[in-house]
């Protein structure tokens, strides 16, 4: 089956969560104008993302029924889209975490990934997620990792053994030192590893002193690229996917089944 996803590369006011939400809006209606089934949104798009500020973005934090999901639901039910939207997310304990919520074409919540390797002060400050869902949609099985989770193999290989074969990954990846690079290289390299699809979403603009690497992309399951942006503009990458490659280059390539897991135990020691 083919999927035609819409990866938004937009640019966040920081803690204006309204502006955000209703310049959201406007793309998502784009994009299911234009016939996307699935369209996922940048790391933290209500709140914009500071890296010296995370204590201010969690004063934003929203529950599932908070006004930015409850608009995104109502939004995915009237135009018939699968939604990525990126958050601070409060639970009922009142912890915080980095997190994506993921919601179907009716306008339901399946859930939602929490950040597990967070980054900088979100290591004080923010509860990390441990779980690694893969949700059954009808385009296939898809999976999130935000950010810096791109960085860990241990991470990307858990959505494939799972079945993940589209993994989106929302962020808001800096451009200093050889951060770009190393954005597509993980890209690349993962989604090859896994033979998967992989929809890496950035945001673009600048806050505060930190500039924002943009280059949102998508890499097929031999990781070639199949479409991106550039770093500085605001736009939507629309790119049709064709899901039943991912079946087809695991039967091709072994990777996956040639594993010896019975080797690897020095990777499950802190």
């Amino acid at each position: 089956m083919n999927c035609k996803i819409a990866l938004v590369q937009m640019d966040c006011a920081f803690l204006e969560v309204e502006k955000n939400v209703s310049k959201a809006a406007s793309l998502i209606e784009e994009a299911a104008a234009r016939g996307a089934h699935i369209v996922c949104l940048p790391e933290c798009f209500n709140t914009g993302y500071l890296a010296g500020d995370i204590a201010g973005m969690m004063k934003r934090a929203e529950s599932l029924d908070g006004p930015t999901i409850s608009k995104m639901r109502s939004l995915a039910k009237e135009k018939g889209v699968y939604l990525v939207a990126p958050l601070m997310l409060k639970k009922a304990s009142d912890e915080i975490y980095n997190s994506a919520v993921f919601i179907n074409d009716s306008g339901e919540v399946e859930g939602f990934f929490s950040k597990t390797h967070p980054v900088g002060d979100e290591r004080k400050l923010l509860n990390r997620g441990t779980d690694y869902p893969v949700w059954d949609t009808r385009f296939g099985k898809v999976g999130i990792l935000i950010c810096y989770d791109i960085c860990f193999h241990e991470a990307a290989r858990i959505l494939a053994l799972k079945g993940a074969e589209l993994v989106f990954v929302p962020a808001a990846w800096r451009a200093s030192h050889y951060f770009k690079e190393w954005w597509d290289l993980n890209i690349a390299c993962h989604a090859l590893d896994n033979l998967y699809y992989i929809a890496a979403v950035n945001r673009c603009g600048q806050c505060g002193e930190e500039i924002f690497a943009g280059k949102t992309q998508a890499a097929s399951p031999i990781g070639e690229v199949l479409g991106s942006c550039d770093v500085k503009t605001e736009t939507i990458l629309y790119q049709d996917l064709d899901m039943s490659r991912v079946a087809k280059e695991r039967e091709f390539n072994t990777m996956l089944i040639d594993r010896h897991p019975e080797d690897y135990g020095l990777l499950l020691q802190a």
